[in-house]
């Protein structure tokens, strides 16, 4: 494959799976010998299509990718999928159907990422099934439904496709705690009514926690979840591995954008500030979150009103607020409650220590500032400490100073 076709469709498809990532210019020289995906440092990814093919473009970003661990999916197992699928169509790129091939063609990255084999067209089966509910109403309403495939020694039928082909089996699940059951043949276990959690992984929504640890007991299930606006959203053990918006999937890193916070330095705590980012965005309410680091306790309140200062202000808002708070440090505040502190429409402060140090402020940002005012408020609050900005279509960016390039970026 020439180098220009294969930037051309790594722009388009390759690109988005990584929020904040980028092609640098050229290529570099490679053999016949070198993998067709392999790291080059902590920061970039290099790959080409073919082992014949004596160059690679190269992948980068300002946040770490994943070398290894307990994770089942990491960015190069994405970046290989990707080209193992675009040599599986590569003879086909030239001719009048390119357009039409590729239109599809991010659906299959992913099935061969999550599952490869015989497995992967189970996955596509999935995939294209809550793609055509998703484009459907029942009874004048969005659908939103879930199901989990699973390795089974029996023989279950009917398959998926008959099922999928009953007008009901769109809403025989809900999408947040029943999910329909199937083997990785693609037949039909059953309706599974899922526990109530103890408590929802870091790497998951809340809204989609029970769908989430439906897939914990076993390395091999995958789940997947269609929810009411269109999206879709895998997951692997215990975790959210992809995610489908505007048509375009994305690729969830969790570890890394943890560890790319700094901070505060407490980790359970940088995991709640993670979680309430995740869950704000998947619930679409938006929100604005900054940390207060040790060596600015006092100096962050010169952009906040004194009826903001959730611990030294007597105004109706903060009295309300304590009550809401309880002296409770963040990280430990119900993970539904934090949901609703941050959608509060403003920015929600936390102390370095956890202390939830104001709600819903309207901070005083520089005059002049670009790109909206949540965004404006993450970069201030980000010259104290951290500024994460979560908007209503479900991006989410962190910033360690307000004048430098963003720290991490999700969706």
């Amino acid at each position: 494959m020439s180098p220009e076709l294969l930037r051309e469709i790594s722009e388009r498809y390759l690109l988005p799976f990584f929020s904040g990532a980028r092609l640098e210019p050229g290529t570099i020289a490679s053999t016949t010998r070198a993998e067709r995906a392999a790291h080059e440092g902590q920061l970039a990814i290099k790959f080409k299509v073919n082992l014949k093919d004596r160059y690679r473009l190269v992948l980068s970003r300002s946040q770490p990718f994943t070398f290894s661990g307990t994770r089942v999916v990491t960015e190069i197992d994405v970046v290989r999928a990707f080209c193992d699928v675009l040599a599986d169509m590569e003879g086909q790129l030239e001719g009048p159907l390119k357009n039409d091939l590729l239109s599809t063609f991010q659906r299959r990255v992913v099935a061969r990422a999550l599952k490869g084999g015989t497995v992967e067209q189970s996955i596509l089966k999935g995939i294209d099934r809550l793609v055509e509910w998703g484009n459907r109403l029942y009874e004048g309403a969005p659908i939103s439904a879930s199901m989990g495939f699973q390795p089974s020694g029996a023989i279950h039928s009917p398959n998926l496709e008959e099922i999928g082909n009953l007008d009901f089996a769109a809403v025989l699940s809900n999408g947040f705690d029943t999910i329909l059951e199937f083997d990785y043949s693609c037949g039909f276990i059953g309706l599974r009514s899922l526990e109530t959690c103890d408590s929802v992984s870091f790497r998951a929504p809340l809204r989609h926690g029970h769908i989430a640890q439906w897939t914990s007991d076993h390395r091999n299930k995958v789940a997947m979840t269609l929810n009411r606006l269109g999206e879709i959203l895998i997951f692997r053990q215990n975790e959210l591995l992809f995610a489908r918006r505007s048509g375009r999937w994305h690729y969830l890193t969790h570890e890394p954008v943890v560890s790319q916070m700094n901070v505060p330095r407490d980790r359970r705590l940088r995991e709640s500030i993670y979680e309430t980012c995740i869950d704000a965005s998947f619930a679409r309410t938006g929100a604005c979150i900054g940390v207060v680091s040790v060596f600015q306790q006092n100096k962050w309140k010169k952009l906040i009103s004194e009826q903001d200062d959730l611990v030294n202000s007597d105004s109706i808002k903060a009295r309300a607020l304590r009550k809401v708070v309880r002296n409770t440090k963040f990280s430990n505040l119900d993970r539904r409650t934090r949901q609703e502190l941050a959608a509060i429409d403003g920015a929600t402060i936390i102390g370095h220590d956890g202390t939830v140090l104001a709600a819903g402020a309207i901070l005083r940002v520089p005059g002049g500032s670009e790109g909206g005012g949540r965004l404006a408020a993450a970069r201030a609050i980000a010259g104290y400490g951290l500024g994460i900005k979560v908007s209503q279509d479900g991006s989410i960016v962190g910033f360690r100073s307000a004048s430098s390039d963003a720290a991490f970026r999700i969706m």
